[in-house]
């Protein structure tokens, strides 16, 4: 009982429970800070779009991470690869279309049209550019 009430005194006076908005929380992060295994590289207010950037790394492998805080509640998730093409053959956009294919260990295909009937997202879809690659949620 007495370590449950000290767990809550803890969260209690934690700023992430005080602070109002989301990007006010996000403002409390400090270069250097270390939370989930991902670094806190810099902290920027963008106040003209009501948003707090925060860009992180994965101690783990390097991954870079980009946080936008902001009381919306339309949320979106991306993962993002530097598929720079050598030639005009369009192998990065069949990787993409590969990589939602499946494999032998993970034999689930077409992942975004299984998650459409158990999730809240109202967005999910992959793009191949000139630059990159990307998958939303």
């Amino acid at each position: 009982m007495l370590l449950h009430t000290y767990a809550r005194a803890l969260v209690a006076n934690s700023w992430r429970w005080k602070a109002s908005s989301a990007t006010e929380r996000a403002l409390n992060y400090k270069p250097g800070q270390v939370i989930h295994g991902f670094t806190v590289n810099e902290v920027t207010p963008i106040p003209d779009f009501n948003i707090t950037a925060v860009k992180l790394s994965h101690e783990g492998t390097g991954a870079k991470y980009l946080h936008l805080a902001r009381e919306d509640s339309d949320n979106l998730f991306s993962v993002q690869f530097r598929t720079t093409p050598m030639d005009s053959t369009g192998v990065p956009h069949i990787l993409e279309h590969t990589v939602l294919a499946g494999s032998e260990k993970y034999p689930c295909r077409d992942p975004f049209f299984k998650m459409q009937n158990r999730s809240l997202a109202t967005f999910m879809n992959a793009f191949t550019g000139n630059y990159g690659t990307l998958q939303t949620v």
